[in-house]
């Protein structure tokens, strides 16, 4: 029996994968996943190349910062993996935790790093000592820091685009006004 000759036209089931709502998680998940992974790469890359040793690096705070976002990076392909099993309202949580250790991440890494993208082409000597040796990673530095601001923004997105999901308003065609 086909959907028409069940259903009127306007009564007939939408298919979940024909709503606007799936299609911005979609694009909204799939962003999400891109860009966990460019700035997984871009932190496990510097972790591997420094080690375990704090010397190998411009500041302890630094390395500590790193860890975060290592940490942040595997939370949040965790959660991408297991999203659609999980309660909306958990999802929201989930998204505000993120949010936090994104932002987190990037203003630690904002804090500490003289680099920005208009200075990575100047000599290694107008840093301070200890990042001067560390010149050579100043692409690196400043693309995970965009990276986590630009997931930090994406988490609150989210969060809030899966708030206004939850709590859903719509016209009651039901009710009667009361009229005077």
């Amino acid at each position: 029996m086909s959907g028409k000759a069940k259903y009127g036209e306007k009564d007939a089931p939408i298919s979940p994968y024909r709503t606007r709502k799936f299609w911005l998680y979609t694009c909204a998940f799939a962003l999400l996943f891109g860009m966990t992974g460019a700035e997984l790469g871009l932190v496990s890359d510097l972790l591997h190349e420094g080690g375990n040793n704090e010397a190998n690096y411009p500041s302890a705070e630094f390395k500590h910062d790193l860890g975060i976002l290592l940490f942040t990076c595997i939370a949040s392909l965790l959660y991408i993996i297991g999203h659609a099993f999980i309660s909306m309202g958990l999802n929201i949580f989930v998204n505000f935790v993120l949010a936090v250790f994104w932002g987190t991440g990037a203003g630690v890494l904002f804090h500490v790093s003289p680099f920005e993208s208009f200075t990575c082409d100047k000599p290694s000597s107008t840093f301070n000592s200890n990042w001067a040796a560390y010149s050579d990673h100043c692409a690196r530095v400043v693309a995970m820091q965009g990276l986590a601001w630009a997931l930090w923004g994406l988490s609150i997105i989210l969060m809030f685009g899966m708030l206004f999901h939850l709590v859903e308003f719509k016209a009651r065609h039901n009710v009667s006004m009361y009229r005077v």
